[in-house]
């Protein structure tokens, strides 16, 4: 949040902030007054107890400031990053009766706005796979309106209109008064011709009669329409006006309005249903602001120094800083991989997600034994794609083709279940990451005319480009509707639609916004954005290779990085005479990276001191024969630069 940001968003909490306080007798409160000296001080912490993202972490500072000027808050977290149920997000320090007379209105704040975030990200993570994004509306609490939509901002939606003078937005009744949709517009462009227009339309009919207004007007609204209809319209408009979806759109019935090629969704429920977020402040005895347990980092050193070499901790670099620290090694996906594969260490404690300790234990030597502190922490994208929706595409392809391993290689993204990598080991195919994704296409291409890619479109999308495979020989797949057999029979590259929820959330405008805050900024983004993103930017390139780039790079360089915001700030750390920022102004924080903890990760530690073995990494034996298939035959290519340095954006 920059300083115009910060300082809006207070000037709109501070009657909010007053009026809570006075309404809840703040400066009144007997019971702290009568357990409490006057002056005695305590240490708290806001504790998160629910899965979620947090937001307003600033306006609570100024309600327990408001209260007392000498309580001193200090943020854990930024605004936009996801939290895990015990996850302390903030610390308090000050007089008791101060900290507890300002609690209640501050949690309120905070609660809101983090519910408000929280239930954005889950409509934004539903349609991270298309190209539609999720709108908030009108529909907000009387005079929270500007807190309401900064959350949904920092949930990683975007905001419509802010009031009534923003946008001319034409509904039933406007057009029902003037008579029509034609003269309705006339009228608001002869009354405001600088103002952009959107117009809500209930049917096709009315629909045409927009489409010959000329010029066009800047958006258009689909309020309540059925499926069917929705889909008419889309394709009637056919890329010209930009159209948003309104009208009773549920979480569930999200993904249908998205499939329907709508560039928008409007969604009311965000702020004015959503749930306030559980979060608690808690204060400890003694003034220390510490917990009973002794310290997890201190533990986890010594839990280290007990097992010597035979324990071996990994750490992806999107993990938390202090994961990070608590590593032997951190890497991207290929690093962990080979470092897996060749460590003595009987042990392998993989902090990352569960596909990446699955791929451990596929290359581990025999012996090994891998376990992950979090086994639920999944990962967005290899979710995207199953192994029956795939094997489903293969067998449509195998119609079309005939002897299809003859005629398409099948590549896995190493974001992707283990039964994924085993299908390509099964077909002769191969597994990649996003350092060597190119070497792994050229050779698939050399070996049969096609590759079919999965399960991340993007990185599928942007390799291919590299490698000089034109636009019209690339085809995204749509399990629900098979493409017509001369539109594969023409293609080279066949991409699984499936996406990165965080780096999904990177867009053009972003660069050209960053551009005008760092003059001389090179723009530098993974792979995995959508392919406007990398043709806008100045460089695309691997996690390794971004980091090798900006740390190569000249004191005084300045550099806005497309990729998780946890693996730019660090880099900001540990290179103080250049700038590196993150390209996006919301955390692009990856939650399922997120889900790893000292605690978690001391947890499983705890156990093999005991002799147990918490949380191994097991796959079954025909499964991991046909995986290691697949990740030997890519651990084989190699190329005299491999991933030495990133790529120029194609065509800038």
């Amino acid at each position: 949040m920059d300083d115009r940001e910060q300082k809006r968003l207070l000037d709109a909490a501070a009657p909010l902030i007053e009026m809570a306080l006075v309404e809840d007798g703040a400066w009144e409160d007997p019971t702290s007054r009568a357990i409490f000296p006057a002056n005695e001080e305590v240490d708290a912490w806001i504790v998160a107890k629910q899965k979620g993202v947090v937001a307003g972490l600033a306006i609570a500072e100024v309600v327990f400031q408001r209260i007392d000027s000498d309580v001193r808050f200090e943020s854990l977290l930024r605004d936009g990053w996801p939290i895990m149920p015990g996850e302390r997000i903030a610390r308090v320090r000050g007089r008791a009766v101060s900290v507890l007379a300002a609690e209640r209105a501050a949690l309120n704040f905070l609660q809101r706005m983090s519910g408000i975030a929280t239930a954005t990200a889950a409509y934004v993570d539903v349609v991270a796979c298309t190209g539609t994004r999720i709108l908030d509306t009108r529909k907000t609490c009387p005079g929270h309106r500007v807190l309401d939509k900064y959350a949904v901002r920092m949930g990683g939606g975007e905001n419509h209109r802010m009031n009534l003078k923003d946008m001319a937005l034409i509904k039933d009744n406007h057009i029902d008064t003037a008579g029509g949709i034609g003269r309705a517009i006339e009228r608001v462009r002869s009354y405001a011709p600088d103002l952009p227009v959107e117009v809500e339309v209930r049917t096709i009919d009315e629909l045409a009669e927009v489409l010959l207004i000329d010029p066009f007007i800047e958006r258009i609204m689909c309020d309540n329409m059925d499926l069917a209809t929705l889909r008419q319209a889309v394709a009637l408009v056919d890329g010209r006006i930009p159209i948003e979806a309104s009208g009773k759109v549920s979480l569930e019935g999200l993904p249908k309005i998205a499939a329907s090629g709508v560039d928008f969704i409007s969604v009311g429920r965000l702020t004015h249903s959503a749930p306030a977020l559980d979060l608690s402040l808690e204060i400890f005895p003694g003034g220390t602001g510490e917990t009973p347990e002794r310290d997890h980092g201190d533990r986890i050193r010594e839990i280290k120094r007990h097992f010597g070499d035979d324990l071996v901790i990994l750490a992806h670099h999107y993990q938390r800083d202090e994961v990070v620290e608590a590593g032997d090694y951190r890497g991207d996906s290929l690093e962990l991989v080979r470092l897996a594969t060749h460590t003595p260490a009987r042990y392998i404690v993989f902090c990352g997600v569960y596909f990446m300790a699955e791929t451990a234990a596929i290359l581990a030597s025999p012996g090994r034994r891998v376990v992950i502190p979090e086994p639920t922490a999944g990962c967005y994208l290899a979710d995207t794609a199953s192994p029956s929706d795939v094997q489903t595409a293969w067998s449509n392809l195998a119609g079309i083709f005939g002897r299809v391993d003859q005629e398409v290689t099948p590549i896995t993204y190493v974001n992707s279940s283990a039964s994924l990598k085993a299908f390509c080991g099964r077909y002769g195919g191969y597994v990649c990451t996003s350092a060597n994704a190119r070497d792994i296409l050229e050779r698939a291409l050399r070996e049969r005319p096609r590759v079919f890619f999965f399960p991340n479109q993007h990185l599928g999308r942007n390799t291919a480009a590299a490698c000089g495979i034109p636009a019209e020989e690339i085809l995204l797949w749509n399990p629900g509707h098979v493409p017509l057999p001369n539109r594969v029979q023409n293609s080279r590259v066949i991409l699984w639609p499936g996406a990165c929820n965080v780096h999904r959330r990177f867009r053009p405008e972003m660069v050209r916004t960053v551009r005008e805050r760092f003059l001389g900024v090179r723009v530098l983004v993974h792979p995995e954005c959508e392919r406007s993103v990398v043709l806008s930017a100045d460089e695309m390139g691997s996690t390794s290779a971004m980091i090798r780039r900006v740390t190569e790079a000249p004191a005084g360089s300045r550099w806005a990085m497309g990729t998780e915001e946890r693996l730019v700030n660090r880099l900001q750390r540990e290179n103080p005479a250049k700038t590196i920022v993150p390209l996006s102004p919301v955390p692009a924080v990856c939650p399922t990276m997120s889900q790893t903890t000292l605690a978690s990760l001391r947890a499983v530690l705890e156990e093999l001191v005991l002799g147990r073995v918490p949380n191994e990494i097991r796959v079954d034996e025909e499964t991991a024969r046909h995986a290691k298939a697949a990740l030997n035959r890519m651990l084989s290519v190699r190329r005299e630069n491999l991933d030495s340095a990133c790529e120029l954006a194609p065509d800038v």
